[in-house]
């Protein structure tokens, strides 16, 4: 195999899935895997992350020794002084486990984390719809909820790698809701067990997936339009209150449920109601690659920084 110093490996790590590449020094992806979480736990995904790679290596035909950089997103917060990960409920023992040592173990110190949703927003400034934004958020919208936030041109992490953390967000919240009492948070309105919750409390009884609720959207059924229409109002409520807070040039909509058009043409309609300026956003471009397209360009960008310094 040659060496090919220029490379570097990217990952999206998620609940259930895990799609990892390799990239060349622009970013462009050479060679691309998609597989299973090992539902183990934390150490066994950790070497599932460190097979990935030597797999994908294989794959390309280079040394896996010559990759430069490694950036891995993950779906919790990342502390930026220690590179601890915290909120993090679907992996388990990750909160707990030095990620990023035992990578750096294997790869050496060429190895970052990022929050998933950030990579998602980074994968939207440099080849999906937020090309040459400089404050825009990735908001996505699925089983939980997570926003990613480009201010000034970079990302914004707050002072312990929380910042977008915006499932506890206090905004919404049915008090009839047969739910655990959360603190009203946001999740709870508009997330998948909170979609199919509503849904079962306005008497629907044809859907037992967010998916076949969208479906009888689709076919007109009162119920699914009723419950979509509320979920709708929510978001549009957070949304306005972050353009309120941080005047952005566009919020992408991401996630398996924030990609939906049923569901992003209500929250566009519902803005101007709420809001006394024109707030543009828009669904995402990449679809569910935004993550390991912005992980391949953020190892890649790392990469040129280092061969162009001193």
């Amino acid at each position: 195999m040659s060496d090919a110093p220029g490379h570097s490996f990217a990952a999206d790590l998620g609940g259930t899935k895990l799609a990892a590449a390799l990239a060349d020094a622009d970013g462009r992806v050479v060679a691309e895997l998609n597989e299973p979480t090992d539902p183990r736990g934390a150490m066994k995904v950790a070497e599932q992350l460190v097979a990935s790679a030597a797999t994908l290596a294989r794959q390309a035909g280079i040394d896996v020794s010559g990759v430069r950089q490694a950036m891995v997103g993950v779906p919790g917060a990342v502390d930026p002084a220690s590179g601890r990960i915290s909120l993090i409920p679907n992996i388990a023992g990750l909160d707990d486990f030095d990620l990023l040592g035992f990578l750096r173990d294997r790869f050496g110190p060429r190895v970052a984390i990022e929050n998933d949703v950030n990579l998602a927003m980074l994968g939207e400034q440099a080849l999906g719809c937020a090309r040459h934004c400089r404050n825009a958020a990735f908001l996505s919208l699925g089983t939980g909820t997570g926003l990613g936030l480009l201010l000034d041109g970079r990302l914004f992490h707050g002072a312990r790698g929380a910042a977008g953390e915006i499932a506890d967000l206090p905004i919404g919240r049915d008090p009839t809701a047969g739910m655990p009492a959360a603190m009203g948070t946001f999740e709870l309105e508009v997330g998948s067990l909170a979609i199919m919750d509503r849904y079962r409390r306005h008497g629907g009884r044809d859907a037992s997936t967010v998916r076949e609720v969208f479906r009888l959207v689709e076919q007109r059924d009162p119920v699914a339009t009723a419950v979509l229409d509320e979920t709708a109002r929510w978001v549009a409520v957070a949304v306005a209150t972050l353009q309120s807070l941080l005047d952005l040039e566009l919020i992408v909509f991401g996630g398996s449920i924030g990609v939906r058009p049923e569901l992003y043409e209500r929250v566009r309609q519902e803005l101007p109601v709420l809001f006394s300026r024109p707030i543009a956003i828009a669904p995402s471009e990449l679809g569910d690659r935004a993550g390991l397209v912005g992980a391949a360009w953020a190892a890649a960008h790392a990469v040129g920084q280092k061969a162009g310094s001193p």
